[in-house]
């Protein structure tokens, strides 16, 4: 996935959510080149008991979009099923340990299946429905509206790739200090 450096105007039903797709991209690509060349050791390692992995927090990228997704676009609270699917990666903490193993293709192709999924909701979203007043989730009193939502999701991952780079570097430092 590569980096545009420009916002797509036209691919959806509003500027507004052209905007969106267009920072839900930028914060995607950069986490593919945050993960490029990396080990599957290195998705796995934890510097200490109960800390996060890479793997992990590829993880909760994933199932904030998917829960994003189903619950603020689609207004619906989750299946068995997604729940099941979804938890561990939402919910991290005991559930770090389960969401080791798997490849980097397999977070690649995860991370653009469920962005893709995204885009293609947010695409759908007029103005009026990203301007919509909630007040479920973030702000029970003043509420806040889908696009901030959204955008939420975008800065999720973002810091979330923080921790990715923190990870990536302390474990080239504890490889180094093992020789």
């Amino acid at each position: 996935m590569e980096r545009k450096f420009f916002v797509e105007s036209g691919i959806a039903q509003s500027q507004l959510a052209d905007y969106l797709i267009a920072i839900m991209h930028d914060a995607r690509a950069t986490t593919f080149r945050y993960i490029k060349n990396i080990t599957q050791e290195e998705l796995d390692w934890q510097p200490y008991e109960d800390w996060n992995t890479i793997g992990a927090l590829l993880s909760h990228i994933i199932a904030g979009d998917y829960f994003f997704n189903l619950y603020f676009i689609e207004g619906r609270e989750m299946t068995t099923e997604e729940e099941k699917e979804l938890s561990p990666g939402l919910d991290l903490g005991k559930h770090v340990n389960e969401l080791k193993g798997k490849s980097v293709e397999y977070y690649q192709q995860e991370l653009l299946k469920s962005h893709e999924e995204l885009k293609i909701a947010v695409k759908k979203l007029s103005a009026e429905q990203l301007l919509e007043k909630r007040f479920d989730v973030y702000d029970k009193v003043d509420g806040s509206d889908l696009a901030w939502t959204l955008y939420h999701n975008a800065e999720d991952e973002v810091h979330h790739r923080g921790q990715i780079s923190i990870l990536r570097k302390l474990y080239k430092l504890n490889c180094a200090l093992k020789q």
